[in-house]
């Protein structure tokens, strides 16, 4: 786990300045584009990257498990490269004119007062949708490369600064709003772009179009695993976002109540940086675990991995938890709602976390089939559950669905995964690494407000904010190095002390 830990620790830094990019982009956007521009631009987003994930089905979960198993067969390698890149352009203009025949089947859904969003921006999203489906295949390719950061540098970094320059270009008036979105699809270009570059200099990247490489009965396994895995993605992404996409059609408010409700996600997306760092550097020596058959090694990568991801993830629901008053008081203009929808929506994303690497494991092992169905199932409970609830209840409804969906399926998971592999995620260091957070959550929580924030809200805020989350990071560090939670992390602060450098 050693090159594991060091890669997710760089990855970490930049998934980390990322979020301090997107926390700007979060605090600009309200500024400048009312909710319902917000809301549009968000929720166009949404469906990008949802119908990205859809529309591939299956073939980022085939390239990042077969790059494996076609490691000492370079014919086949390229062949399966040839296969993931050409087949997105074909999937998506099939896309595109379904799209475009449902048009005004589309369209009847939504408020009288967005329409005007839709029909003006229709087309472009069968564009924003294969730019995100490039990005996720050239991304999972430089993941099974080891160049998680680089990969992720462009992603959270370089998009995101994109993002708030166009952002302030439409505050001051030097672009107009249809500049401002459509800028903000094109920009994908520069990481599908970057990725394709960095991909062509990887060792034993190509295409190859001899397409016997492969024996019908290979064939025949890559289709079925892809459309298992497209049939996985289908689910558990329209589990992921059928709140924010279904919202507007629901909630009499449209895509006001998105800005709202997006503004919350994104708070809450926060918990989930330490996934996104360590996950996929820990997916390819779990991948290659399953591939040699060596259970002990798998169980050992899935135990270190969630532990590893849990204690980041509890000191930054700490921090955020205790600094919600003063994320509202900066965002202003009517956000205050996102408290509420915060607190509920953080529920069931600790669960979610807490239990480990359970998708991965269940997409390598050939349990895939039981995710799928058991989300089938559940998104259905879900619908139900949102189109009873929002109505009535708004964004809170759409929490209170989405939360007790996400616990359901991974407490289900969880007890699946312990009983067929008897691989567990928690042992007696996740208790150690919750002992560790209640220190730092108490002195958080009830350190006082020294400042009087109706008066230079700004700077006594960012004061208090500081202060605060300096209290929550120098307990909880001390408790980490007392209670050793995690053996990587000590082998890791051990290499610091020895080679003083970071990696």
């Amino acid at each position: 786990m050693g090159i594991v830990f060091r890669q997710s620790a760089k990855n970490s830094i930049v998934v980390l300045l990322g979020a301090f990019l997107g926390a700007i982009v979060i605090w600009l956007s309200p500024k400048y584009l009312s909710k319902p521009e917000l809301g549009f631009s968000r929720y166009l987003t949404n469906y990008a990257v949802a119908f990205s994930q859809i529309l591939l089905l299956g073939l980022n979960s085939t390239l990042i498990v077969y790059i494996h198993r076609f490691a000492n067969d370079l014919n086949k390698r390229k062949l399966l490269l040839t296969w993931c890149l050409l087949l997105p352009v074909v999937i998506a203009l099939f896309f595109t004119i379904i799209y475009f025949l449902l048009r005004t089947w589309i369209l009847s859904h939504f408020q009288v007062e967005d329409l005007p969003f839709m029909q003006r921006y229709f087309a472009w999203l069968p564009l924003y949708t294969l730019l995100f489906m490039y990005m996720t295949i050239l991304e999972q390719y430089l993941n099974s490369q080891m160049k998680v950061a680089v990969a992720g540098f462009m992603r959270e970094v370089v998009v995101r600064v994109a993002n708030i320059i166009l952002i302030l270009l439409f505050g001051f008036g030097y672009v107009s709003f249809s500049h401002f979105i459509i800028g903000s699809i094109l920009i994908y270009l520069l990481p599908v772009v970057t990725f394709l570059v960095l991909s062509m200099r990887t060792k034993d990247f190509g295409l190859s179009f001899k397409f016997d490489a492969y024996s019908k009965s290979e064939y025949k396994e890559m289709v079925h695993f892809s459309w298992y895995h497209f049939l996985l993605f289908f689910s558990v992404y329209l589990m992921s976002y059928m709140d924010a996409l279904t919202l507007p059609l629901y909630d009499h408010n449209g895509f006001s109540s998105v800005a709202l409700y997006t503004t919350a996600v994104f708070f809450v997306s926060f918990l989930q940086l330490p996934l996104k760092a360590m996950v996929p550097a820990s997916f390819p020596g779990l991948a290659r675990a399953f591939a040699d058959n060596d259970m002990p090694k798998a169980r050992d990568i899935f135990n270190r991995s969630s532990i590893n991801v849990l204690i980041p993830s509890l000191v930054i629901a700490v921090l955020i938890g205790c600094n919600l008053q003063n994320i509202t008081l900066v965002i202003k203009n009517g956000y205050g709602e996102i408290v509420p929808v915060f607190a509920i929506l953080f529920i069931g994303n600790i669960v979610n976390i807490a239990t480990g690497m359970n998708d991965q494991v269940l997409s390598i092992a050939n349990y895939y089939k039981f995710n799928f169905y058991l989300s089938l199932c559940l998104i259905a409970l879900l619908y139900i559950m949102i189109r009873l609830l929002v109505p009535r209840y708004g964004i809170y409804g759409a929490a209170w669905s989405t939360t007790t969906i996400l616990m359901v399926f991974n407490i289900l998971k969880y007890f699946f995964i312990w009983k067929k592999l008897d691989m567990q995620p928690f042992s007696k260091k996740t208790v150690l690494a919750v002992i560790a957070a209640l220190p730092a959550l108490a002195g958080g929580y009830l350190f006082p407000h020294l400042f009087d924030q109706t008066h230079h809200v700004y700077v006594h805020t960012f004061l208090d904010a500081t202060i605060r989350s300096t209290i929550i990071a120098v307990i909880y560090v001390l408790m980490l190095l007392w209670l050793k939670p995690s053996p990587d992390l000590e082998e890791y602060i051990a290499s610091i002390k020895k080679n003083r450098r970071l990696f």
